[in-house]
Parts: structure tokens; C-alpha cells; sequence
């Protein structure tokens, strides 16, 4: 085996884990699943008409990420797996560049590769492998950005330099794209990365010009995307900024600070190992960071306040769903309750433990082993602070702006998390020992199979969902009249409409048309009935639920059954033929749609 091979060998172990994974997972449902019926939606139109086209929900680009679900539709056919296997193919080569962005920005191979195995198998990086939505195709133009940007600086040539500086910009402008927050490459990182080299006189000026084109592009996009019709507007700019928001904005940096430590504690948690090396000055910032973090919560728990600021931290479509099945796990010999917010406080603490470890090692006065020999072709920090500083901070801010508007998730942390392992593993290389020890390895594989088994379950109730729906269509029933979970509700909205019905599209004018109120039973849910206002053309008459008294319906069908890892293994899925209650805040169905269920179960 050549020495080349060797060394992208722990690159290519890496890669191979979301296809392991999807193998084992095996995420098929044929429904959307979060956002992506609408990324899906416009892949679907592309490839029928040839022309990007987008239906009022989303304000991503997707750009060259809708063009590849285009060629996969084109060569294989529609369906939601095929047009998903887009971004397995995409979380192959992002995982793939993140090893080997690690190793060009210091780190030896075994701690490069247990960092990317961090991210891997994380459960925000996972789930999101197996759908269509655009923030794995992100992070890979992310990723690529610093990697070109390190081989231009490493490089000794200046027309090497300029030749990866030229290819980081044009991928940079192309792959930015399907993810608009990813032209912060061009727009930042890579300006910094020439100003790094601005002693390399052609380097300085090509690689200028290169930015200056670069910027000239991405206006030019935007300004085209702000005219299609049916894309929702996204301003970097808030309308509006009182008290309320910035305390918002402040809660989500806090909760976002933990979530990143606790993605990150498979690292994070090996500086404690450290302890018996840290000085005074560096046990004295532990200890005030511990009661900083530690009075707040005894003060909520003993007057008898509800938690905050606790793991998991977001309760987001991943996040949520993801840890939910953690807490299901850990309340089998337990009250619920008391497993919840045991749980959440144990995940917090080792969390907060891994961060103020690392926190500390910055004070140690010298490293434990000065006896090591430094990496004399390491990248130095100064180029990595330079390179990846502005570009965070820049990040942050967008960040920041979205939540003052009140539309942040937690995925959105995704290249924030990648930058947290480079530094955190850089860290503990340099300040701590040489290789992460094999107790990392055993946190990366707890993390991996509960990632996993919460993915799994995660699409098996989605396929639940999907064979009751065909349950009720078989009989004849159309799928506008179809109540069930919002993102079929929004798919059903555009395969008939074209568009959802959403308030905030300008484009074309009178494209947002208001609706009456509509009237619900008491009983109905709103996780059923909230996403109604915007997809008028459904007019449900059956819904498809866990509950068989769904909005005060009764059981119309036998239930569909699907299993899940976790206990309980066995879960059902209800389709409910609605009362005239609920019919009577809505447009009526055909008589034709209304006899279409004569057979009751």
C-alpha cells in the first residue's frame, strides 16, 4: 500500500460512516420530513421543466443541490428515497474534507479522525444525512472554503497559491447556492486568507481580483433570487429591535453555547482528565465558571421554578425528537418526570464540566508534556484565528439577526460545531496530551447508536404516517382531504396549488390570498390544524394520527402498526374519519369524497 493511500485512509473510514450508517438506519419514507417537501418540490419542477422554481415556504437558493436531485429524479425516477440519497452522497464528501481539513489545520490523524467521527455521528449531523434539506450540502461548501484556503497558504508556489485561491472563490460562489449564509467563504474567509498572503505580490492581486468577481456574482444572485416568484424574502437586517428580542437573542446564545458543548462532549469531557496539572489561576476559572452555572440552577430547583437553560437545550425538530427517545430510554424503571429533569441535568453538568475543563487548560502556564516535540508544519494559530475568526464572528452575527426574527434552529450551529471540534481537539493535541485517549472513542459510540436508533425510530413513524395515508387514498379518498402531518399537508399543497399560501411572499403581487377563521373542536390538536392557514387547497375530511380520537373523530380504518428500537417497540397509527364539527369551520368535501369510507372499522 503507497504512502498515499495510507494517509487518506482515515478519511475514507470516515466517509464511510453515513453510508453504514443508512444502511443499518434505513431512512425510507415516502413523505416529506421537515422542510425538504418543499426542497423536493422544487428538484421535482426542475427536472420536469428545467427551470428553478419555488412554491412560497422556504427562501433557500438550493441552487446546484436542487440541479443534482434533478439528475437523480432523471436518472432513477421520483420518488423521496432516490431524491434523499442526494445528500448521502453529499455528507460522503463533507465528512471526507472535514478529516482532511483537520490534518491541514495541525491535528494528527487519530485525533482528526475521532473529531469527524464526533460530527458524524452527532444526532444534528446524522438525521439531517438522510433528508433532502440543505444544511449538509452547507456545511460541505463550508467545509471546503478553509481546506482550499489552507492549501493555498501552505502552498510554496504563488501560482499554487493563486490557483486555490481562484478554485476556493469559484466553489465558494457556485456551492453557496444551495445555502446563501455559505458565501461568508467568499465574503470573509477567503478575503482574509489573501490578506494572509499579501506579501506574494500575485497572490495579492489575483486573488483580490478573484474576491472582488466573487462579490460581484453573489449580488447578482441575490438580486435575481429576490425576483422569482414564490420565494419567501430573508432580510440579514431586523425590522425590529426592542427589550424583548435581545433577550431573546441572549437566551439563544446561552442555549446555543450548550448545545455546542454538549454535541461536543465526546472531546470536551477528556480536558477534565487534565485536572491534576492545572495551577492556581486555571482552578480559580473553573471554579467560577462551576457556581456561575451551578447557583442559577439550585436556586430554580429549590424554589421550585421549572429549569432552564438545560439540556438538550433547543427543542427543535432534531434536537427535540432526537433526545426525546434518550429520556424514553432512561424512564423505563422510572417516573417520567423524574427521568426528564434528572437526565437533563446530568447531560447539562457533564456538558458544562467538558467547557470549563477547556476553559481551564487555557491558563495552565505550560503544557504537560514539554518534553513533546512540536509539529514544525503546523498551521500556526495566527492563521487559523485570522482565516476562521472573522468568518465565525461574522456567522454569529447572521445568527444573531435571524433570531431577532425569530427563526432559528438548531441545525443552523452545524458549521459552528465543525469549528468547535478544530479548535477544542487542536487544544487538547497541543496543551494536553498528543492523542485523544480511548475513552473518547467510547463516547463517539454511544453518541453514534443513540443517533442512530433515534433516526430509525424517527423514519419509522414517518413511514407509519405515510402507509396510513395511503390506507385512506386506496378508497378512493383524495389526499386534499386528507388531514395529517404538516409536511404532507404542505406537499399535497403544492402538487395542487403550485404554492403554499404564505403571507410573506411578495412575488408575484396578491400571491397571498386571506383566508377566513376557521373554527376547530376543542379536542382537535393544534399540531394537526396549525399549517391549515397555509395550504387552503386542503380540505380534510380523515385524519391520520397516533391518537384515534383525533379532533373528535372516530376510527375509520385498521390501524397501520410500525415499530421503532426503543421501547415501546410496538406504536399504531390511526386514520380518522372527522366529525361535521370540524367540517363546519372548513369547505365541504364532495359527496362523492364524504361516502368514500362506508366500510368503518
Amino acid at each position: 500500500m503507497t504512502e498515499t493511500v495510507k494517509k487518506y485512509l482515515p478519511a475514507i473510514a470516515c466517509a464511510a460512516i453515513p453510508i453504514l450508517c443508512y444502511i443499518v438506519v434505513r431512512p425510507f419514507a415516502e413523505i416529506g420530513i421537515n422542510d425538504d417537501w418543499s426542497y423536493i418540490g422544487t428538484a421535482q419542477v426542475l427536472a420536469q421543466s428545467g427551470h428553478l422554481g419555488y412554491n412560497g415556504w422556504g427562501s433557500p437558493m438550493l441552487g446546484w443541490q436542487a440541479y443534482f436531485g434533478a439528475l437523480f429524479i432523471k436518472l432513477f425516477g421520483f420518488s423521496f428515497t432516490i431524491i434523499r440519497l442526494t445528500t448521502v452522497v453529499e455528507a460522503v464528501l463533507a465528512v471526507f474534507l472535514f478529516q482532511r481539513t483537520l490534518v491541514r489545520a495541525g491535528l494528527n490523524s487519530w485525533n482528526a479522525t475521532l473529531a469527524t467521527i464526533t460530527l458524524a455521528l452527532s444526532p444534528l449531523c446524522l438525521p439531517l444525512d438522510f433528508t433532502f434539506m440543505n444544511d449538509v450540502p452547507g456545511l460541505l461548501v463550508i467545509v471546503a472554503c478553509p481546506y482550499m484556503c489552507l492549501r493555498a497558504v501552505e502552498a510554496k508556489g504563488q501560482r499554487s497559491a493563486s490557483i486555490w485561491i481562484c478554485m476556493a472563490v469559484l466553489l465558494n460562489v457556485v456551492g453557496g447556492t444551495t445555502r446563501q449564509i455559505a458565501w461568508l467563504g467568499v465574503l470573509v474567509m477567503i478575503p482574509c486568507t489573501v490578506w494572509l498572503l499579501r506579501r506574494r505580490f500575485r497572490v495579492l492581486l489575483l486573488g483580490g481580483l478573484s474576491c472582488a468577481a466573487g462579490w460581484v456574482m453573489v449580488l447578482l444572485a441575490m438580486r435575481w433570487l429576490a425576483r422569482q416568484p414564490y420565494i419567501v424574502p430573508e432580510s440579514a437586517i431586523p425590522g425590529r429591535i426592542d427589550v424583548h428580542s435581545l433577550k431573546f437573542v441572549a437566551g439563544l446564545g446561552l442555549n446555543s453555547a450548550g448545545f455546542l458543548a454538549l454535541l461536543a462532549m465526546p472531546v470536551l469531557l477528556m480536558f477534565a482528565g487534565s485536572l491534576r496539572s492545572w495551577n492556581r489561576r486555571s482552578a480559580a476559572v473553573f471554579g467560577a465558571g462551576m457556581l456561575c452555572c451551578a447557583v442559577p440552577m439550585i436556586v430554580s430547583m429549590v424554589s421550585g421554578r421549572k429549569l432552564a437553560w438545560i439540556a438538550p437545550f433547543f427543542h427543535d425538530y432534531m434536537t427535540d425528537s432526537t433526545f426525546q427517545r434518550l429520556m424514553i430510554v432512561t424512564a423505563q424503571h422510572l417516573h417520567l418526570a423524574v427521568a426528564n429533569e434528572c437526565l437533563r441535568v446530568l447531560l447539562t453538568a457533564l456538558a458544562v464540566l467538558g467547557a470549563l475543563s477547556l476553559l481551564a487548560c487555557l491558563f495552565v502556564e505550560r503544557p504537560p508534556c514539554p518534553n513533546r516535540e512540536p509539529r514544525t508544519d503546523s498551521v500556526s494559530w495566527r492563521t487559523l484565528a485570522v482565516m476562521l475568526g472573522p468568518f465565525t464572528l461574522a456567522y454569529i452575527l447572521l445568527l444573531a439577526s435571524v433570531g431577532l426574527q425569530f427563526v432559528f434552529y438548531d441545525r443552523h450551529l452545524l458549521p459552528l460545531f465543525a469549528i468547535l471540534l478544530l479548535v477544542a481537539t487542536r487544544l487538547y493535541q497541543e496543551r494536553v496530551r498528543t492523542n485523544l485517549p480511548s475513552a473518547c472513542i467510547a463516547l463517539c459510540v454511544i453518541f453514534g447508536i443513540f443517533s442512530m436508533v433515534a433516526t430509525h425510530d424517527r423514519f419509522s413513524s414517518f413511514r407509519g404516517y405515510a402507509a396510513a395515508i395511503d390506507e385512506v387514498r386506496s378508497s378512493g379518498v383524495p389526499a386534499s382531504a386528507i388531514l395529517g402531518p404538516w409536511e404532507f399537508e404542505g406537499w399535497t399543497q403544492i402538487e395542487t396549488a403550485g404554492h403554499v399560501n404564505n403571507p410573506r411572499v411578495q412575488v408575484p403581487k396578491g400571491a397571498y390570498v386571506a383566508l377566513p377563521a376557521r373554527s376547530y373542536p376543542p379536542a382537535c390538536e393544534s399540531a394537526l390544524v396549525s399549517f391549515l392557514d397555509m395550504t387552503p387547497a386542503v380540505k380534510p375530511a380523515y385524519a391520520v394520527s397516533p391518537d384515534p380520537a383525533a379532533c373528535g373523530g372516530r376510527v375509520a380504518f385498521a390501524p397501520i402498526i410500525y415499530h421503532t428500537w426503543i421501547s415501546p417497540r410496538t406504536h399504531a397509527i390511526f386514520a380518522v374519519r372527522l366529525p361535521h364539527s370540524f367540517l363546519n369551520g372548513i369547505d365541504r368535501q364532495e359527496d362523492s369524497v364524504s361516502s368514500a369510507t362506508a366500510n368503518s372499522w
